[in-house]
């Protein structure tokens, strides 16, 4: 067969035409590589933001501190809100709320002064409230504590007086004992939420006016939960936490005794129904 002279048409042809590019010197495949390069990078991007960033609190962490966590003590206190209820000082308070608590003596009308602090917004886990701390202190200096007060007062809703204490007082306070705890949380809970969180309680007292107690001697706790309805039903629940070995004392004996007081003023509607 003669050999093709490079003048001839077919060589001619041959010549002008173009090698067969790899697919990705293609259109097609340059702009597949360009889509899977910035899927690439997105990627790397938002593994670099999870690893670079602060771990955020696990599930446990969150619960921590929470109203219904009450853990009793081998000693007969109890530890609620990272304080130990019976054993803390309110040296101890005061490092563990910090600036927010505010601290001083409240005399109810026709009773004598206590030493009380409180924390209004405290939040306990995802619950928020009022905290209302109690603290052991002899009447003789409560009584001088009162007369050395630099400023006092009205209490909320008039009912009460409250006095500051005087700075050469303030050593001494910061030894006194933590006896009492009261949270007033903001949400209304009912008691089946309670009893779902608390767990059922060793005894339930009810009285006339719908409000009822749940009491948990084992943990310090009682709580009052106001009625569905009523008068009392727009009011929300009251917790107290005491130390379970002075449950009785400080809870039990004070709370049967105005359920007492109101069945003997009130005969008519009946004596508080124990449950």
């Amino acid at each position: 067969m003669p050999e093709l002279s490079s003048d001839t048409p077919a060589a001619a042809a041959s010549a002008h035409i173009a090698p067969r590019r790899p697919w990705w010197q293609r259109p097609f495949g340059l702009s597949l590589l360009f889509t899977l390069s910035l899927l690439a990078a997105a990627g790397l991007w938002a593994w670099w933001q999870v690893q670079s960033a602060p771990p955020g609190p696990s599930s446990a962490e969150m619960a921590v501190d929470l109203p219904w966590q009450v853990v009793p003590q081998a000693d007969g206190s109890s530890r609620v809100f990272g304080l130990q209820v019976g054993r803390s000082s309110l040296a101890d308070v005061e490092q563990r709320l910090g600036d927010e608590l505010r601290t001083g003596l409240i005399a109810p009308h026709g009773q004598p002064p206590a030493l009380e602090s409180f924390v209004d917004g405290f939040r306990a886990g995802f619950v928020t409230g009022r905290l209302v701390l109690a603290f052991e202190a002899d009447a003789d200096w409560l009584a001088q504590a009162r007369e050395r007060s630099p400023r006092q007062d009205v209490g909320e809703g008039g009912r009460s007086r409250r006095y500051a204490l005087a700075a050469d007082d303030l050593p001494a306070a910061r030894q006194r004992r933590l006896v009492g705890v009261v949270f007033l949380p903001s949400a209304r809970l009912d008691e089946a939420t309670l009893v779902q969180r608390f767990g059922t309680p060793s005894r339930r007292l009810a009285t006339a006016d719908g409000v009822v107690q749940l009491l948990y001697p084992e943990k310090g706790v009682a709580v009052a939960v106001p009625p569905a309805e009523g008068p009392e039903a727009r009011a929300r629940a009251v917790i107290q936490y005491s130390a379970p070995a002075d449950f009785e004392r400080r809870l039990l004996a004070p709370l049967l005794a105005e359920l007492a007081g109101q069945a003997a003023s009130q005969p008519s509607t009946g004596a508080p129904i124990a449950r």
